[in-house]
């Protein structure tokens, strides 16, 4: 599958489409059974280095993916049933915010030693825990689906009859700000695009789905997460985010990319100048 947007646009890299399917792709990077890691570093060799990823409810990573990812809530059993007390805590001061901070720490004491200083001062996402446990039992939007795969796979590889649940750009603040006014073309009103401060595997996956669910669907501005970044290093320029859109709104922007803002006499002047500064 082909994208007129990303070819018009100029992206470094090819759009990551998002599948959900019955089918396990052979090949395919994949997490150790209940490994706990970040999913992103996966969804980086997707968009840089052209591979395919695939996820299961077995290898989801870690409690925040499995919801972005779409299997379900997985905060409420995180860590062995430590669940949303403990998430919440760590979600804001670590185990300065924690009711029972010997307690807290005697979890953090089973992570693997390389994440332990993280979870002892938290992430810091909240300003406190009643925030945190709102965010994870009531805002985070939910998806359970019935398939038993999520794959990321480049665009390009997605074959006839395959549709994609979420297209996902991976582009600079330059290519970002053409698929905004691309998406404010043919979307009504003034909010086009939805930028949750959350992880960034939830602004690729359960965020997107939820607007997948609308009528009219916005997409979602991405990869502000300070932990996904920290690790993804820099596999993925650091200037760059995520634009994920649900596949219903990836085809009305393909359909106004064929003779939009792109072909406009603004955008040629801004890209022919970007290119000349980057040479120069």
């Amino acid at each position: 599958m082909k994208s007129v947007t990303a070819e018009k646009l100029g992206l470094t890299y090819e759009p990551v489409a998002i599948l959900w399917s019955n089918t396990k792709p052979e090949g395919a990077l994949q997490i150790k059974p209940h490994g706990q890691t970040c999913i992103m570093p996966f969804f980086a060799q997707v968009a840089t280095k052209g591979k395919t990823a695939v996820f299961d409810r077995e290898s989801y990573g870690c409690p925040g993916a499995r919801a972005g990812l779409g299997f379900g809530n997985g905060y409420y059993d995180a860590f062995g049933g430590a669940g949303v007390d403990f998430m919440s805590a760590f979600f804001v001061k670590g185990a300065k915010s924690s009711m029972d901070p010997a307690a807290y720490c005697a979890i953090v004491n089973h992570i693997p030693e390389r994440e332990r200083e993280k979870f002892i001062h938290g992430e810091r996402l909240h300003k406190d825990t009643g925030k945190a446990k709102r965010f994870m039992t009531a805002d985070l939007p939910i998806t359970d689906i019935t398939e038993k795969y999520v794959i990321f796979t480049p665009l390009g590889k997605v074959m006839s009859g395959e549709l994609p649940v979420v297209v996902v750009f991976v582009a600079d603040p330059l290519q970002i700000t053409g698929l905004v006014t691309l998406v404010g073309a043919v979307r009504e009103g003034t909010d086009p695009v939805r930028v949750p401060p959350m992880a960034a595997c939830q602004q690729i996956g359960a965020f997107v789905y939820d607007e997948a669910k609308k009528e009219h669907p916005r997409a979602v501005l991405g990869y502000t997460d300070l932990a996904a970044r920290a690790n993804v290093g820099k596999i993925i320029p650091e200037h760059m985010f995520t634009f994920a859109v649900p596949f219903s709104l990836f085809l009305e922007m393909e359909e106004e990319a064929k003779d939009g803002v792109f072909d406009g006499p603004i955008w040629k002047g801004l890209v022919t100048d970007h290119k000349q500064g980057v040479l120069s």
